[in-house]
C-alpha cells in the first residue's frame, strides 16, 4: 500500500499559508523563483509530513491513522534543504518544535501581512481553545486549520490521546502484569463488598449511552460547524468512565476475601472489563466516517447515509444465573 500523501489541494494551502517560505524560522527562505521558461517557476518549497508517513520513517507514530497523517494537520511547508535535514534526525527535531515551527511561522507571515485586526481576530480565535493546552499539537491544529470532517477527527485523536493510559492499564490487568494493594474484606463485611461492586457495576455503564448521545450531537447538525469545548468534554467523560471501570476491575483483581466469597468475587472480574477494549476501536470507526467524505459512499443530500457505531456491553454467558447461584451459597454459608 503506497504511503498517505498530501493531496494537491492540501500542498498549495500550506505553501499559501507560509507566504511560499520556509518554516523553519531560522531559515524562512523563499520557495518560490522565476524560471529560464518564462511559462514555469522554480520551486524549492515541499509540504513535508510532521509524522511520519510511512513504517520507517522519521516521528512515524504507529498509532496515527493514515488519514491524519495525510491531513494538512500533519503538514509543514519547508525548503528542500531543511525538509531533508528534519528527516535525517528526528532526535533534532522532534513532532513538538515541528508544530511550534508551523505555528509561530503562521504567526510570523499573520503579522507580516495582516492588519492589527487580522491578529486580534487570530489572537481571540487561539484563546477560544485553551482547553486544549495540554493536548498533543496534533489535537490543537485540528481546530486551527478545521479540515472536512475536522469534528469527527478531533474526537478521534482526543480519545487515542486520552483513553490509551487507561486502555494501556487494563491490558497490564488482564495479563496479569500489574498490582495494587487493597484492604481484606472479612466474613461479616463480605456480602457487603459484593452488593457494593454490583451497584458500582450498575453504575459505570449508565452514563454510556448519554455520553454517546452528547458527543453526536456535539458534531453539529450536517453542514453546520460543531463544538470543539463538547466534543473535549465528552471525550474527557468517556476518559473517566474509563479509568472509573479499570478502578473498579482493580479492586475485585487485589481485593482479599475470605474462601467462601472467592467464587462469587470471581464471576464479577472482567465482567466490564472485557467490554472496555471495545471503546478502543471508536477512534477507528471515526476515521472510517471521515475517509466517506468526498466518496461515493452511496448518500445523496435528501438521503445521507447514516453510519452507526454500537458499542454492546455484554455479560459473560450464564452471568446472572451462576451469581444467583453463587450468592445463595454464601448467604447459606454466612448464615444470613
Amino acid at each position: 500500500m503506497a504511503p498517505p500523501s498530501f493531496n494537491k489541494q492540501t500542498v498549495d494551502t500550506l505553501a499559501r499559508r507560509a507566504r511560499y517560505q520556509c518554516s523553519n524560522p531560522d531559515c524562512r527562505a523563499h520557495t518560490v523563483a522565476p524560471n529560464s521558461d518564462p511559462e514555469k517557476s522554480t520551486t524549492i518549497g515541499e509540504a513535508a509530513h510532521i509524522m511520519g508517513a510511512n513504517v520507517g520513517s522519521k516521528r512515524f507514530d504507529k498509532d496515527m491513522s493514515d488519514l491524519t497523517r495525510a491531513s494538512i494537520t500533519n503538514g509543514i511547508w519547508l525548503c528542500r534543504n531543511c525538509h531533508g535535514k528534519i528527516d535525517r534526525d528526528d532526535n533534532l527535531f522532534p513532532p513538538a518544535l515541528l508544530f511550534a515551527w508551523r505555528k509561530e511561522h503562521e504567526n510570523w507571515v499573520l503579522r507580516e501581512l495582516g492588519t492589527r485586526g487580522d491578529q486580534l481576530r487570530h489572537d481571540l480565535e487561539l484563546a477560544q481553545y485553551t482547553f486544549l493546552n495540554d493536548c498533543p499539537p496534533i489535537v490543537q491544529r485540528i481546530v486551527l486549520d478545521k479540515p472536512v470532517g475536522w469534528e469527527w477527527r478531533l474526537a478521534a485523536e482526543l480519545l487515542r490521546h486520552l483513553n490509551a493510559p487507561q486502555l494501556k492499564r487494563l491490558r497490564n490487568l488482564q495479563a496479569g502484569l500489574s498490582y495494587s494493594p487493597r484492604p481484606r474484606v472479612t466474613a461479616d463485611n463480605l456480602i457487603s463488598f459484593i452488593s457494593e461492586r454490583t451497584h458500582i457495576m450498575g453504575n459505570l455503564i449508565g452514563p454510556l449511552i448519554n455520553i454517546f448521545d452528547r458527543l453526536t450531537e456535539s458534531f453539529g447538525p450536517p453542514g453546520e460547524a460543531g463544538d470543539a469545548e463538547q466534543i473535549y468534554d465528552c471525550c474527557i467523560l468517556l476518559r473517566d468512565i474509563l479509568a472509573a471501570s479499570i478502578d473498579h476491575e482493580e479492586i475485585l483483581y487485589f481485593t482479599s476475601v475470605p474462601e467462601e466469597g472467592k467464587a462469587l468475587r470471581d464471576i464479577l472480574i472482567d465482567a466490564i472489563g472485557r467490554n472496555l477494549v471495545k471503546l478502543g476501536s471508536l477512534p477507528q470507526t471515526l476515521d472510517e466516517v471521515v475517509a466517506l467524505i468526498g466518496t461515493n459512499h452511496g448518500g445523496t443530500e435528501n438521503q445521507p447515509k447514516i453510519v452507526t457505531y454500537t458499542v454492546e456491553f455484554d455479560l459473560p454467558e450464564e452471568f446472572t444465573n451462576n451469581f444467583n447461584k453463587e450468592l445463595k451459597t454464601l448467604e447459606r454459608k454466612l448464615r444470613i
